[in-house]
């Protein structure tokens, strides 16, 4: 096995755009020919890191793996890791299919259809459709009263609208709205750090 290391965000961007890399750290396991067997997206520790590798060489808990295991399975956490393993693929229409299929066999507000509703908004996010992301988020809010999908979705919204569509005012809103929501929650620091940072800006730029 030989290990490389690229700068994608700058020096070497083709290989990330090749391999459809949209966060990092992300480790692509290839073969000989460059095709991938399998990815991890995010940070792990060495050995579980090295167990994962080499349960990939392997063929175990690989795409071609978990799909032969569909084929006779209706395990929606089976169908959950699918479609997450096409969505860091770069391949948000096959990850769809198979997020909606999570929802489609259990509960619409169970948590799998949580995380799958969460995954779906995400995308949305991913793809650059703003708008259309705040109003799923909104709907999740909506839906899923009460549980940390909720939560979560407040804080989605705020970051959109201050990273993504520049409107200040709207997202010092979000935060104290979920300041004021969940003020016991672990994310209440955060959010009052935020809208103090926001607010300065605003005050900045007059």
């Amino acid at each position: 096995m030989i290990f490389v290391k690229a700068h994608a965000e700058a020096a070497d961007s083709l290989t990330a755009k090749k391999y459809n890399v949209s966060g990092f750290p992300t480790f692509v396991l290839v073969d000989s020919k460059g095709e991938e067997i399998d990815r991890i997206v995010g940070y792990m520790e060495a050995e579980p890191f090295l167990a994962q590798i080499n349960d990939y060489m392997n063929g175990i808990g690989t795409l071609d793996d978990l799909l032969s295991k569909v084929k006779e399975s209706k395990d929606r956490t089976l169908y959950f890791e699918i479609a997450d393993k096409y969505k860091y693929r770069g391949a948000p229409d096959d990850a769809k299919i198979w997020f909606e299929k999570v929802i489609a066999d259990g509960k619409p507000t169970d948590s799998l259809s949580g995380e799958a509703t969460f995954a779906l908004a995400d995308m949305t996010l991913r793809n650059k459709e703003y708008e259309s992301a705040i109003d799923k988020f909104a709907a999740i809010e909506k839906d899923f009263k009460g549980t940390s999908f909720a939560e979560m979705a407040i804080l989605y919204s705020a970051y959109i609208y201050r990273a993504k569509i520049n409107d200040t005012a709207k997202s010092i809103s979000e935060y104290e709205r979920f300041v004021k929501m969940y003020p016991a929650s672990e994310d209440a620091e955060y959010a009052t750090k935020k809208i103090s940072e926001l607010k300065g800006e605003t005050i900045e730029s007059k």
